[in-house]
This record gives structure tokens, sequence and C-alpha cells, in this order.
């Protein structure tokens, strides 16, 4: 039973750490957020003020050796003025990898936190269950060294029954709903507390039947796109938000 009572009470921490996370210092993002990848992009057609742009900044790879190398963006990216803009920074790394100390990757996140108009940094690691030890001496690292809130992307499955992420020093956790596993069924319920603010959705699957069990009436919504975004996509996906809703 007080194991139980703690972790409802990290829980209820976690997600009061959350909602003071985004909102200090009048940091209130979009409900709509679009994912803009390595490719040319021109969004200079959105409304700032409903439709936020988290931009893929840079591509971390580890190496077999220990190090890594840094691929910064290098297509052009185009934004309206005032765009709420999240940084992103995918991270890959080779099987039965094992990882340094975290210092010099928190350090090299950093920069594109500080970024002039990045307002979030966001990491993109789909750690495998060996990884997660570093994944959360990454985080804690990384909330040590940048005033930045850290969100990250996070598999439908831990979000669910797995809830590693409960207790790491983070923002928010997108769920994504998309590039699922064969054996993931799309209706998984948003069960952790850093999960249920938001959920990630793609233009080119089908979407779950009916908002996940425990995510927030009021949740973010997050749409890659596999291709270049136009005028016309934000508009059907406006119009399907809607409908799903």
């Amino acid at each position: 039973m007080k194991r139980a009572a703690t972790v409802l009470f990290a829980g209820a921490a976690v997600t009061l750490l959350s909602s003071i996370t985004l909102h200090r210092n009048g940091l209130n993002p979009p409900r709509l957020v679009l994912w803009a990848w390595e490719r040319p992009e021109d969004l200079r057609f959105i409304d700032s003020d409903h439709v936020g742009i988290a931009w893929l900044a840079a591509t971390i790879q580890f190496r077999a050796d220990g190090a890594f190398r840094v691929r910064s963006r290098l297509q052009p990216l185009k934004l309206p003025p005032k765009a709420f803009q999240i940084a992103v920074v995918r991270i890959e790394t080779p099987p039965r990898y094992t990882f340094p100390n975290p210092g010099p990757l928190a350090s090299a996140l950093r920069s594109f936190a500080e970024r002039p108009g990045v307002q979030i940094l966001q990491l993109d690691f789909d750690a495998r269950t060996s990884e997660r030890p570093f994944y959360r001496s990454l985080l804690e690292r990384l909330s040590s060294v940048t005033s930045v809130p850290v969100t990250v992307t996070a598999l439908a499955s831990w979000c669910a029954g797995d809830r590693w992420l409960d207790t790491q020093p983070i923002a928010e956790a997108i769920p994504m709903y998309f590039r699922m596993g064969p054996d993931e069924p799309k209706w998984l319920p948003v069960e952790s507390p850093v999960c249920r603010n938001a959920i990630g959705l793609s233009t080119d699957e089908i979407w779950p039947e009916h908002r996940p069990a425990g995510l927030r009436p009021n949740h973010r919504i997050y749409i890659f796109n596999p291709r270049p975004w136009t005028r016309q996509h934000l508009l059907d996906m406006e119009v399907k938000i809607s409908q799903w809703n």
C-alpha cells in the first residue's frame, strides 16, 4: 500500500510539473503542432496563433566506438513570424551499444535548445529497454544544463502498461499512434500522467477510431506528414481533427 501511494504521488507530481513547465513565463503551446522533417518546408501559410512547428533540427548518430556524429538540418525551413518553435533532435544508435557518459551529448543538445526562437526541445529516441538507463541519465543531465522545457516522443506502449517515463524530468511525452508494432492495437490506453496531454498521429495512417482512453480532452495533436506540408494538407487535417474529436 505504501509503495502504491508513493507511485500515485509521483504521478501527480509529474503531471503538475508538466503543467507548470510548459506554461511558465507565458509559454502556451498551440493545440495543433506540425512535425516538419528533413526536407524543404515552407510553412509561412500557417496561423501562428493556432498552429506550432516541431522541426527536425538535427539527427545524432552514435558509432560503435562510442563517438557520436551530429548531422544538423540541411534542408531549408521557412516559418511565419512569431511561430511557436519546437526543435526536434532524433537520436539513432547501433544494436547492442554501450553508452558513454551523457555529458557531451547533453551539451550538444543544449546548443539546439538555445537557438533563437526555440521554445521547447524535443527528443525523438526509440530507446530499447537496455538503453533506458542511458536515456534517464541524459534527461537528468539535460535538465541541469538548460532551462528550456524538454519533451519526448514516446512509443504508445511506453504510455500504457510500461510507464517507465513517469518519473523522468520531462515536460511532456507524446505517444505516437503511428508506425506502431504489428501487435500493438491503436486503442492502447494512455495511462502514464506525463503522456496525457498530447498525441502523435500521421497523415498517411489510420487514426484510432476514438480518442484513446486516458487522453485529456484538451490534448495537443502532433501530426507527421511524409510529404512537404501544404495549405491544403493543413486544411484537410483540421477537418479530420474536428470530426475525430
